[in-house]
């Protein structure tokens, strides 16, 4: 990347707490997603034939979140898949690019598909909604833009436009925000992901991937299909996700178990981020028969949850 970016991406990384600035334009770097990159003309038919939601149903420049299972109808991967004119582009943590672009890469056997990392090559950050009608004095083409549910707009920006770029924001008086703004919004939002940590752990059901559009029960047959769709069909998930603070001064990590008062595993940590400097909030999966009960980390922290109605479908 240019120097001015990992400059930028250091200064933003010296910023307190998560910010929400309302009354200025802002831009945030999220250094903590990368992007893979699928062409070629086999491309819509293999993602199709792997991935939870219906890829097929996307117009050029339009996205969707959906998920790549195991066999056992566990989450491997959950990504935002975004169809370009001549390519699929998979935004997902940085941390999950190369295990999914090698998994993905044993299914290409003789298929016309070309999977690449492409994150040393863009920058991807985001800018309110808000803003976006300003956003075209950033000289970027149509497809370095993607609107999202939080009131954020995602942009994935060439590693050679990127210092034209940060020059407009400096000239425009843009401020620099938070990645964990972004982090925030998508906790807020209920949106999960899934990291090294807790791969293979969830079923789409226990992350409530179903729930935020994320599944297609109408498509073919994918890796776990048979198990998402018996759960979906023939009973009701034993697990939900739900919303969750912890009052605590560290930021536990993605993947550890919420336990009962009687020490017993309860659900487990699916994102998490520090809200202010004693304030963590986080989503957990959690046994739907444990949600009215008393909750703490294996530390002995509590954790309350904010929202307790169980998820419909």
């Amino acid at each position: 990347m240019t120097n001015s970016w990992q400059t930028t991406i250091q200064q933003q990384h010296t910023l307190s707490n998560a910010q929400t600035i309302n009354t200025e334009s802002t831009f945030t770097p999220l250094p903590q997603l990368g992007l893979l990159k699928v062409t070629g003309d086999d491309s819509q038919s293999f993602l199709q034939s792997l991935l939870t939601n219906d890829v097929a149903e996307l117009a050029v420049n339009q996205s969707q979140l959906t998920g790549f299972c195991n066999a056992k109808g566990r989450l491997f991967a959950l990504f935002l898949l975004i169809r370009r004119q001549d390519a699929y582009q998979l935004v997902l943590p940085s941390s999950m690019c190369q295990l999914l672009l090698q998994r993905l890469s044993m299914y290409v056997l003789r298929a016309k598909v070309t999977i690449t990392n492409e994150t040393n090559n863009v920058a991807l950050l985001s800018i309110n909604n808000n803003d976006i009608s300003h956003a075209s004095t950033l000289g970027l083409n149509e497809d370095c833009y993607q609107s999202l549910a939080h009131n954020q707009c995602l942009c994935i920006i060439p590693k050679d436009k990127i210092e034209a770029v940060l020059s407009q924001f400096k000239e425009l008086n843009w401020s620099l925000n938070s990645e964990k703004t972004w982090n925030i919004g998508t906790i807020d939002t209920g949106l999960p992901m899934i990291f090294p940590e807790t791969k293979e752990k969830f079923t789409p059901q226990q992350v409530n991937l179903d729930l935020v559009n994320g599944v297609s029960f109408k498509k073919g047959c994918y890796p776990g299909q048979e198990v998402v769709a018996r759960l979906h069909y023939l009973g009701s998930p034993s697990r939900r996700m739900f919303k969750a603070e912890i009052a605590s001064t560290q930021c536990p990590t993605v993947g550890d178990e919420i336990v009962n008062e009687a020490g017993n595993t309860a659900g487990h940590i699916v994102c998490s981020e520090m809200a202010s400097d004693s304030l963590v909030k986080v989503l957990v999966s959690l046994k739907l028969s444990e949600r009215d009960a008393v909750l703490s980390t294996t530390d002995a922290i509590a954790v309350r949850l904010t929202d307790t109605n169980t998820p419909q479908e």
